[in-house]
């Protein structure tokens, strides 16, 4: 299942969903025109009514009772284990700020460490020198750069997120990290007036399509002491941890040759 939404409305500032339908497979026979519209997604088996009363966002926030707070709450629920849920649904200029775009991302594999700084695509935050703004569903992680040495992967890296005050300050020492990835592709913009393609105008087309969710290259971590370890985290898959901890980072790595589109990112704990 998966929400479109009117990317004219949503720059408006009141965006409206268009449309609600089945995930289709993956790769090109799955291939979703995205001209105009972006997606809130929703993880498998997560299928919930969706109408005219439901909404993205409301006065241009999150605010708990929009779809990607139930889409989130549902992924919550059919993981009792856990008893929060923190998520980032990459939506507004106030999501940007949940990301930390001056980070590096510390490797311990190497000796000494290599860091890598943030190779990241995405929107203005608000406290930026332009107007803020985002592109849904466009954040990327960058294709990893082989022209210098070491390579430097694509690295997206979340700011620390205080989980203090969804546990009491107690903080957790289990988690579970899902994210939605995407890949896209755009056809040519054809005006010809030549020739046996004369007449022929037609616009450039996007689509959208579904995509192995944990490709080869591509890799998440957790890291509960501000981004000095990364501890490496497979989609849906609880990862423990020894001490209780009440501040995480999420960071994202991209080793293949190809940007990876991120849509929404979030941590059960």
């Amino acid at each position: 299942m998966r929400i479109l939404v009117d990317l004219g409305s949503h720059v408006a500032g009141d965006p409206e969903i268009t449309q609600v339908e089945k995930t289709p497979p993956l790769g090109a026979d799955g291939a979703t025109s995205i001209n105009g519209k972006y997606i809130v997604p929703v993880p498998p088996g997560m299928e919930f009514r969706v109408d005219s009363n439901d909404y993205v966002l409301a006065g241009g926030i999150v605010d708990g009772g929009d779809v990607a707070s139930i889409t989130y709450a549902h992924l919550l629920a059919a993981y009792p284990m856990f008893g929060h849920v923190y998520f980032n649904p990459l939506l507004t200029a106030d999501h940007i700020d949940e990301l930390d775009l001056t980070a590096q991302f510390k490797d311990n594999s190497t000796v000494p460490p290599t860091y890598y700084n943030t190779r990241a695509q995405t929107g203005r935050g608000t406290a930026g020198p332009s107007t803020p703004g985002q592109m849904p569903t466009h954040t990327a992680i960058l294709a990893q750069n082989n022209s210098v040495t070491p390579a430097r992967p694509g690295i997206l890296v979340s700011d620390v997120i205080d989980i203090g005050p969804y546990t009491g300050g107690v903080g957790a020492d289990e988690f579970m990290l899902y994210w939605k990835l995407y890949d896209f592709t755009t056809g040519e913009d054809v005006n010809s007036t030549f020739g046996a393609t004369a007449g022929t105008n037609t616009p450039a087309i996007r689509q959208v399509l579904e995509v192995d969710q944990e490709p080869s290259g591509f890799s998440a971590y957790i890291s509960t002491d501000g981004g000095g370890n990364w501890c490496e985290a497979g989609l849906l898959e609880p990862l423990a941890f020894a001490n209780k901890t009440t501040e995480i980072r999420v960071s994202f790595r991209n080793t293949t040759t190809s940007k990876i589109y991120l849509a929404t990112f979030g941590v059960l704990f």
